[in-house]
């Protein structure tokens, strides 16, 4: 599979030959979504429908495919931040997936303004890295405003030297032997409720989105799910014992990764003083472990 980043003229838009574009849903004037849809020379009309607008107006992050237009499109809810919502590429992949589509162009950070938005773009890339195990892709290719295209590679050539440093063997064991498919930890709520409420550090929300996740997409349950562990949630231990056990070495690797990487950006927002956007119990238990 090969990734590509490609440059994109500031305040412009060039079309790429992906055969499905994502492009964040904002019709509201001269946006990205609206240069994405000329450049593709798309009819715009069929965007603005209220419809799709209350889908994406929901609160929630949302996908969307649109298969009527060539190429097609998958639209996605807009989010608070950049960064509100790590598993945001990787619900894109899986829409994407379903169509069985080759290439895909992410076209998020086509045109930045501001500082550029380094967590979002490490978890965009991140997903490209393991798209290969959520669905049949050849290529991807990520948009770049240009002015961003040498931050940009530095950002991907330090992720790929994180994933590239081993993790003990040992790091992850759960105590539990229980292997239980269907440990239930309360009914399940829709996964756009879950993905918001997980990425605030709550434990419970971060086990009911790996319960959700775990026959469809078992590589972010197990991500979820180890992290409710690391907080201590004993009742997410033998689901991630299950999820565990049906994962090769290779995808359990990828899983627990991923839950060490979202542990450093809630590092980097702690930092950056962005307390508000996480559970008060989760900001008081990761300062605790800091020390």
């Amino acid at each position: 599979m090969n990734t590509t980043l490609r440059p994109i003229p500031h305040g412009s838009y060039v079309a790429s030959d992906a055969e499905v574009i994502s492009c964040t849903y904002n019709m509201n004037g001269f946006t990205p979504m609206n240069s994405v849809l000329v450049a593709h020379q798309i009819e715009r009309a069929y965007f603005t429908s209220k419809t799709l607008e209350i889908h994406h107006s929901v609160r929630g992050f949302r996908t969307l495919v649109h298969e009527d237009v060539s190429p097609s499109v998958i639209t996605s809810t807009e989010t608070e931040k950049w960064d509100s919502i790590s598993d945001a590429s990787f619900e894109i992949l899986r829409t994407a997936a379903v169509g069985r589509y080759k290439s895909i162009c992410f076209t998020q950070f086509a045109f930045v303004k501001g500082l550029f938005p380094e967590i979002a773009f490490e978890q965009l890339l991140l997903a490209a890295e393991f798209a290969e195990h959520f669905g049949s892709f050849e290529e991807i290719i990520v948009d770049v405003d240009e002015k961003y295209i040498e931050q940009a590679q530095a950002i991907w050539q330090q992720l790929k030297q994180k994933l590239s440093e081993p993790h003990p063997d040992d790091e992850f064991e759960v105590d539990s032997t229980t292997k239980v498919e269907n440990t239930q930890l309360d009914p399940v709520t829709s996964t756009a409720f879950l993905l918001e409420r997980a990425e605030t550090g709550d434990a419970k929300s971060m086990a009911q989105l790996g319960q959700h996740y775990r026959n469809q997409t078992p590589i972010l349950a197990l991500k979820w799910l180890t992290l409710a562990s690391f907080r201590g949630l004993k009742s997410a231990e033998p689901l991630l014992a299950y999820v565990e056990s049906k994962l090769t070495y290779e995808e359990k690797t990828i899983g627990y990764k991923l839950s060490l990487l979202w542990l450093s950006d809630q590092i980097k927002k702690i930092e950056a003083h962005r307390e508000a956007e996480m559970a008060p119990e989760f900001v008081a238990w990761m300062k605790k472990e800091a020390t």
